[in-house]
């Protein structure tokens, strides 16, 4: 419902500040959040049904250099969960100001990405697990193999909405040797109820 803090202003004088959901990594920011944002993540992911690695995600943030940090602190956590999986390359940062990131993107759902997965010998699948963005991913990307979507940042516009669902829903077969499995769901980590904004309070 928001965060409310006593500050003194150029008066000296203490005044009631309030920070809500849409001030987050603009107006106030908190590592210990985005700690908790990215544990939650990596301990309900989906996995990949036959490598049972954490499946490919997409992550949304705020802006750049929130996305900065939220792939610096998923690489870290990483390393200490997956022991030699991943040399920094568990997460990559996808956003308008890293280069060649159209190019990621593209290798990303081409399942290249930093070469192919360390989990299951000859296994199609990008060894990068998470995109994480702000918001170049939003509109016309096609991953069918996506099985998260992060959403750390809250969103107010029905189209934005729609399409980031709609980047989970394409269907899709896990196949390796003589096994396959189908794609039966994909997982939304709403973790600014924006959900719970357009079914209740958006007109």
């Amino acid at each position: 419902e928001g965060y409310s803090v006593m500050q003194e202003n150029e008066d000296g004088e203490l005044v009631e500040q309030t920070f809500f959901g849409k001030d987050f990594e603009k107006k106030f920011f908190s590592d210990e959040t985005n700690r908790v944002f990215c544990e939650t993540f990596l301990k309900n992911a989906l996995r990949d049904p036959l490598s049972g690695e954490i499946g490919k995600s997409i992550v949304f943030c705020v802006r750049q250099d929130h996305a900065s940090r939220i792939t610096q602190a998923l690489n870290e956590m990483a390393h200490a969960m997956f022991p030699g999986k991943y040399n920094s390359d568990f997460a990559v940062q996808v956003t308008s100001l890293v280069q060649d990131a159209q190019q990621m993107a593209v290798s990303f759902a081409n399942n290249n990405l930093n070469g192919h997965t360390r989990f299951l010998e000859g296994y199609i699948s990008a060894k990068t697990r998470v995109c994480v963005t702000d918001g170049m991913m939003t509109t016309g990307y096609d991953c069918e193999d996506l099985l998260n979507i992060v959403l750390l940042r809250p969103i107010f516009s029905p189209t934005d909405f729609v399409q980031i669902k709609g980047r989970g829903t394409r269907k899709f077969t896990f196949r390796y040797q003589e096994h396959s499995r189908p794609k039966e769901k994909f997982k939304l980590f709403d973790f600014f109820a924006v959900c719970e904004y357009f079914e209740e309070k958006f007109n």
